[in-house]
């Protein structure tokens, strides 16, 4: 549920970080994660306390489980020429990723799901109603956006991200950035559907609370199979702009300069230390 997805959330939001505020963002998960879930739902101080040693637990097995795991595929994209990198190295790299999640996931749903088991009635319309107030934010903030403005968006970002890790870009990569926003297939209208879906699942979870292997056996599935609401063609956009993007990534890093490399190895370097130091 969306209650115990936003520690995964909050954790792999770190990479959109710099190295130093998530270093001081994981350090300090603890007050951050329960300010993040009153967003949804105001806990008591018995549910404070629960979520504040499971994430004592949560630190101590990322630090011994995962940190590595990150180190070693941080030290491989150290490692790798930029200018010699393939689909296959992307999509490998892409699959890493996805299992860090899903063992986030995995290793959080059964404290989460305690937790969830302890929320009372009120605290349940609260979830609901906040989780439809971010439903109306996320569609009121597309009203407004015609598919030119959805573009500009997608390509503010492509450069924001491009810049981040080569540093300047220039005016080839700019076009080559221009192109993906231009062939990005918009799928704001297809999460909104996803959202209400989910809010839907969470209800029926809600309402049948009182049967213990249903709850437990779908909330299991809310956390760790989230696809399961993705529609196909939401699925089918997805791919598409993942070989979209993959292309794309391919064409920009085929014209990175020595000074792109060294500012993209800087980066890296900063994130190895990081994870290095947290390890200590």
């Amino acid at each position: 549920m969306v209650l115990s997805s936003r520690l995964i959330l909050i954790v792999v939001a770190c990479i959109t970080l710099s190295a130093c505020t998530a270093k001081l963002v994981y350090r300090n998960l603890d007050w951050i994660v329960v300010d993040y879930v009153e967003e949804y739902v105001s806990l008591n101080s018995e549910q404070e306390a629960l979520l504040d040693e499971q994430l004592k637990g949560f630190a101590s097995w990322h630090k011994r489980s995962e940190l590595p795991k990150y180190q070693q595929q941080l030290q491989t994209l150290f490692d790798a020429d930029l200018s010699s990198i393939d689909s296959s190295f992307i999509s490998q790299q892409q699959q890493l990723f996805r299992i860090h999640i899903k063992a986030l996931a995995k290793h959080l749903t059964p404290d989460l799901y305690l937790l969830s088991r302890s929320l009372t009635d009120e605290q349940r319309s609260e979830f609901i109603e906040n989780l439809e107030a971010q439903h109306q934010q996320y569609m009121e903030k597309y009203s407004s956006m015609n598919e030119s403005d959805i573009r500009d968006l997608y390509k503010q970002r492509i450069d924001k991200n491009l810049r981040r890790w080569l540093g300047d870009i220039s005016t080839e990569q700019h076009q080559i950035a221009q192109r993906w926003a231009d062939n990005i297939e918009i799928t704001h209208h297809d999460w909104a559907s996803y959202r209400l879906a989910t809010r839907d699942r969470i209800k029926t979870l809600f309402a049948r609370k009182d049967d213990p292997f249903f709850y437990q056996q779908q909330f299991t599935k809310l956390l760790n199979d989230p696809e399961k609401d993705y529609s196909d063609q939401l699925l089918g956009k997805l791919e598409r702009n993942r070989e979209t993007a993959n292309q794309n990534i391919l064409a920009i890093l085929s014209t990175v300069s020595q000074t792109q490399e060294a500012h993209f190895k800087q980066e890296i370097g900063d994130w190895l230390e990081l994870v290095q130091d947290l390890q200590k």
